[in-house]
């Protein structure tokens, strides 16, 4: 996504005898040669996901559209997550416009209704109770292109049962020259209200906006919003591709991540990146108010990074099982199947004085570089064990099936998790030809032809059919190859999905909470050894949203103890004695 897109869309040319139409064609002549093979050629791996795109009606719907954004959400209350799939795109060119994708009957199907068919340069599709009503509203996140006519960021009222009205005019937090990339929900002063994080294009004049500075837009209720950067402490001239928020220093207010490229000049020597550019943790003093950690940027610096070497994804969870939050940060570097380019896990070693101090710990945990783009990052157990993985937004495909890239856990000694990559070498990619290929649009081309691999933007993880295991979304970016839906079939252990739900100051949505489990037993509950530990949160990663809920795996767990603490020092609940292979809801003051 370089200046703003993926080098394919700006730059890819076919040749005169190789027309898009026969492109696409190509593709799924070999996409079909793939799936006659054998279903039993298909190679060992510890995840099986199998995808059901077609079968759950997602075509023609999202057929054929930039896909550049993806949020999940249940936005009519009927217990089953519906999916917002957003296009970067031009309606005028292509007469493509956002999707939204109810789930019904045990299928998805398209919503037509009007407010939502606008077309748009979007980094994210973000549903959240923004106004404590009970129902989710929708948050787009969009860079404007005034010459074609293309909207920015768009803001959209849930009247109930997920009929949208669209509120985008005069709303400061749809400012008209604005670049916005990803968005977060996050209550940063405690007021019971969430506010809106909204990470910056970090080239100036690319999208008209002339600025490349990361937003805080504090929520004054009844959905309208101020911009509080400023006021907040939020560096002027800092750009953000990737934002996530989350309690790093264990005082239950919430900091703020943004991922972005380093300062100095884009990969043109024009465009400058902003000079506070780079990957940087802010901290909350407990009032609403940020300053930068004693420990960024220096630890979180990323050498090469910059211009059309991106860093993309934010993602925070205990990955070692310590309760306490980690982070890893997702790469898209201009031409990682020459150079391959590793997504970077940084461990939470604790705080001192309120300051939290982190460590990169990606070589020694087994955090292999990529031989592609991996701009999304997400941590979910996907094998249910009990121990986190780590999914990136790469697809490898063999003998008809497609098999996402994870990262999987295998434990942690002395404090370190040992990650395992799963998927990677079910076939030959790269090759030495792959390797050799130095222009971007020569090897999408090439890519697209093979069908070896794939990458997304999106890829927003979710247990979709609420079937105990976690599914994935990874949204195509190209028109003639097809999104996928993903649904997780790995045998597995038990396993615990956790709602919350606020009050008496804490948001509805539940978000900023922090959910810890535990095996049953007698005895006080933190004596007891954690199984794990989720900030409930949605909008982390790049251009994804998630449903905003605690998923764990607990292996051979049947029973289990769970404690919710709550945001801004509200105290906490702990609910005995809970069975496993359910879901349950955590509700304030119950």
């Amino acid at each position: 996504m370089s200046r703003g897109i993926p080098p394919t869309r700006r730059r890819r040319s076919l040749p005169a005898a190789t027309p898009l139409g026969a492109l696409a064609l190509v593709a799924v002549a070999c996409w079909a040669s793939q799936v006659g093979r054998a279903a039993d050629s298909a190679p060992a791996t510890a995840f099986q996901f199998t995808d059901v795109g077609a079968a759950m009606g997602l075509f023609p719907a999202i057929e054929g559209i930039y896909a550049h954004a993806a949020g999940w959400g249940d936005i009519d209350g009927d217990g089953q997550p519906d999916l917002f799939v957003a296009t970067f795109s031009n309606e005028k060119r292509d007469g493509k416009t956002h999707r939204l994708l109810r789930q019904a009957n045990g299928k998805f199907e398209v919503d037509s209704q009007t407010a939502l068919q606008i077309a748009g340069r979007a980094t994210s599709a973000l549903f959240a109770d923004l106004d404590n009503d009970g129902d989710l509203d929708l948050y787009v996140s969009s860079m404007p292109s005034p010459k074609d006519n293309v909207r920015g960021c768009a803001l959209f009222r849930n009247d109930g049962g997920g009929k949208f009205t669209d509120i985008s005019p005069g709303n400061e937090a749809c400012p008209e020259a604005f670049g916005g990339r990803s968005a977060t929900v996050v209550d940063v002063d405690g007021d019971g209200l969430l506010d809106l994080l909204v990470g910056e294009e970090p080239n100036a004049g690319y999208n008209g906006s002339k600025t490349h500075s990361t937003r805080l837009f504090r929520n004054l209720g009844d959905l309208k919003f101020k911009d509080v950067s400023r006021e907040a402490g939020l560096p002027q001239d800092m750009p953000g591709l990737g934002v996530a928020a989350a309690d790093v220093n264990g005082d239950t207010w919430p900091d703020l991540f943004v991922a972005a490229p380093s300062d100095g000049k884009q990969a043109d020597g024009k465009q400058p990146g902003g000079k506070n550019g780079g990957n940087r943790l802010l901290l909350n003093d407990g009032h609403g108010k940020f300053q930068e950690a004693a420990c960024s940027p220096a630890t979180f610096a990323w050498p090469g990074s910059g211009g059309d070497n991106m860093v993309c994804g934010a993602t925070f969870g205990d990955v070692n099982g310590d309760g306490r939050l980690d982070l890893i940060l997702g790469p898209h570097f201009k031409t990682p199947w020459v150079t391959p380019v590793a997504p970077r896990l940084f461990i939470n070693l604790g705080s001192e004085g309120g300051e939290p101090k982190f460590e990169d710990v990606t070589q020694r945990v087994g955090i292999e570089p990529l031989a592609l783009k991996a701009p999304h990052v997400e941590i979910q157990d996907f094998d249910n064990d009990g121990l986190p993985d780590v999914a990136v937004s790469i697809v490898k495909f063999a003998g008809g099936r497609a098999y996402p890239i994870i990262f999987r856990n295998l434990g942690t000694t002395g404090g370190l998790p040992k990650f395992k990559i799963d998927g990677w070498d079910v076939n030959d990619f790269p090759t030495a030809e792959d390797r050799a290929t130095r222009r971007t649009a020569t090897f999408f081309e090439k890519m697209l032809k093979d069908h070896k691999i794939v990458y997304s933007a999106p890829a927003p993880a979710a247990d979709f059919d609420r079937d105990g295991k976690v599914d994935l979304f990874h949204g195509s970016w190209w028109p003639e190859n097809r999104s996928m839906l993903l649904r997780n079939e790995t045998p597995g252990g038990h396993w615990l999905r956790v709602r919350v739900e606020g009050g008496d100051g804490v948001n509805r949505m539940g978000v900023g909470a922090r959910v810890l489990v535990r095996a049953a037993g007698d005895g006080g509950i933190a004596a007891k050894p954690l199984l794990g530990c989720r900030e409930i949160a949605t909008g982390f990663g790049y251009a994804s949203a998630q449903v905003a809920e605690a998923h764990f795996g607990l292996g051979k767990t049947e029973k289990i103890d769970v404690e919710v603490v709550w945001p801004h020092g509200k105290g906490s609940t702990v609910v005995r004695d809970v069975a496993a292979d359910r879901e349950i809801v955590v509700k304030r003051g119950k």
